[in-house]
């Protein structure tokens, strides 16, 4: 079984998504498996995510839109790793995300889940800036839940223990377009959490 499965949700990003997924192809971590979620795309998508005959990539296509949270409540299902590593089609992981994540939560074992800091880039890819808004440290996340979203998305990965005990991301239409921030707030009623204070992600 892979130590890891990453969770990659995506519909119509055919400008995007090859470089997101040779970018989690390349981690210096190679035990994955890289989960990916064809959302019922209509342009170049499917066709582009066909070509890769790389044994690491499970591809999954809807038969039509289900939106983000269903999606990735199927990759939850589908897949098999100890931790779960979020990663968007139109985002890139930096070479050492997955081995750096891994690495902190196997040295704090209390901590169920931890995202990072981010790169910033604009339409052509230039870095613009660091996003080091998110909080590091897990009473910080915790007092700044009450207010906003202390995680980048993109960035997280969680153990898979934590997901079978709290669930996985709400499928409620009244709650559909905070479903992160949903997630990481029952993960926080019950475990702590913390963010690499490094740029993982862009």
């Amino acid at each position: 079984m892979p130590l890891i499965s990453v969770l990659l949700p995506v519909y119509n990003d055919a400008p995007h998504v090859r470089a997101s997924i040779e970018s989690i192809l390349t981690q210096t971590l190679g035990d994955f498996e890289l989960v990916v979620i064809n959302d019922g795309s209509t342009d170049d998508t499917p066709e582009l995510l066909n070509q890769y005959q790389d044994p690491r990539i499970r591809l999954i296509h809807n038969e039509r839109n289900l939106g983000l949270s269903p999606s990735l409540n199927r990759a939850i299902a589908a897949a098999r790793g100890e931790y779960l590593a979020r990663q968007d089609a139109d985002d890139i992981a930096l070479p050492h995300r997955l081995e750096k994540q891994v690495v902190f939560l196997r040295s704090h074992p209390d901590v169920a889940m931890v995202g990072s800091r981010a790169i910033v880039i604009d339409e052509q890819g230039l870095e613009q800036w660091v996003l080091d808004t998110p909080p590091i440290a897990d009473i910080d996340i915790k007092w700044s839940l009450l207010f906003s979203n202390p995680f980048i998305h993109s960035s997280v990965m969680m153990r898979r223990a934590v997901i079978d005990k709290t669930g996985g991301y709400t499928e409620d239409p009244v709650r559909a377009f905070v479903e992160d921030y949903d997630l990481w707030s029952r993960i926080n009623r019950v475990a702590r959490s913390a963010n690499i204070p490094e740029p993982l992600e862009k």
